[in-house]
């Protein structure tokens, strides 16, 4: 761990100085301590709080809400994150724990929720999929002055302390532009498998960019179709499958709002139709098969694993490090195809 000496000869300034701008007191010159600042930020500086806090026998306490992996492997991702913020930040005093929720049922949220409450949190960690559960939770976090940081989905009435995760407007409209640049006349067809939008915004809001975009496309209208399917694992998934090509014999793409694109790609094969476009998320471990074939077209890369860490982290330096936190953290929106799927799957083992 960097010392305050360290710094200090860094940045040519007294210890004295680095303390004052460490503990935000006492006059400090502008310029001494944007060269502070500076160096804190390149070493990713936290105070040794071991003396403080450890010593004294005091743990902070984070529960994190989020969808069970066993039902959608999407979720596999930000518990690796999770695992990896709490391992990484356990030595100073951070003790992390997870509760999980069936995501297809609102009654399983109300339940983890209640759960998380009664384990008493310093500080909440939550993936807010379903949309009024959320808010009602939010409500419960504020009535018992619990900071609450949300990644995944943003939803502005829960007034996280931070949101970590996508434009998902805007991952609409990318997968849109991706799908008009190779689109040939014909139906666009918007699958929703397992969530409805109307209790579900991120989908909702990948939706709302993707029409969006093709609206403003020129040349011939693209007639777009929602289709709303239930989990997979339902026993009439691939029929109304059947009854939705045999409707819509014309469709040329399928824009996938989640992580279930090898849901569809596996049925575009056992059909032979895969001479369509189809645009999904997420590399997981079913999806990349179906991506390396051809069958998936292009997957928008939502670094899952990436969010709930920076969750994490983003609670211990409130919550411990009395640190500023960005009350908004967008990640980049990646293309991630066949050709360039190595790399990524190479710097995810780096």
């Amino acid at each position: 761990m960097i010392r305050l000496k360290d710094i200090a000869e860094m940045a040519q300034v007294s210890i004295g100085t680095v303390d004052r701008v460490i503990h935000n007191r006492g006059r400090v010159s502008s310029a001494s301590k944007k060269k502070v600042m500076k160096i804190l930020e390149a070493n990713n500086y936290r105070p040794n709080i071991i003396a403080k806090t450890l010593s004294a026998g005091k743990t902070i306490k984070i529960s994190a809400l989020l969808p069970d992996p066993s039902l959608s492997a999407y979720w596999i991702k930000p518990v690796q994150g999770i695992n990896r913020a709490a391992s990484q930040l356990s030595q100073f005093g951070a003790e992390v724990h997870t509760f999980f929720f069936d995501p297809y049922h609102a009654s399983s949220f109300q339940l983890q929720a209640e759960r998380v409450v009664e384990s008493d949190p310093d500080g909440i960690l939550l993936a807010p999929i379903l949309h009024q559960e959320a808010l009602d939770f939010s409500k419960i976090c504020r009535d018992h002055k619990i900071p609450l940081i949300c990644f995944n989905t943003y939803i502005n009435l829960l007034n996280p302390l931070s949101f970590i995760g996508q434009d998902l407007h805007a991952s609409g409209r990318l997968a849109a532009e991706m799908m008009a640049m190779c689109q040939s006349p014909g139906t666009i067809l918007i699958i929703h498998i397992g969530e409805k939008a109307g209790n579900s915004l991120h989908i909702h809001k990948k939706e709302e960019g993707f029409r969006e975009l093709i609206k403003q496309q020129d040349g011939a209208p693209v007639n777009v179709v929602t289709i709303q399917l239930s989990s997979p694992a339902t026993q009439n998934f691939e029929e109304k499958l059947d009854q939705t090509f045999k409707k819509h014999q014309d469709a040329q793409g399928i824009f996938v709002t989640t992580s279930k694109a090898n849901h569809i790609a596996h049925y575009l094969e056992k059909t032979g139709k895969t001479n369509l476009r189809l645009i999904g998320y997420d590399l997981t471990e079913e999806n990349i098969p179906y991506l390396q074939r051809g069958t998936i077209d292009m997957l928008i890369h939502q670094n899952a694993e990436k969010q709930s860490f920076l969750g994490i982290t983003y609670l211990v330096d409130h919550l411990v490090f009395r640190k500023a936190i960005p009350p908004m953290k967008h990640l980049p929106l990646s293309i991630i195809t066949k050709e360039n799927l190595s790399s990524y799957l190479q710097s995810d083992l780096d």
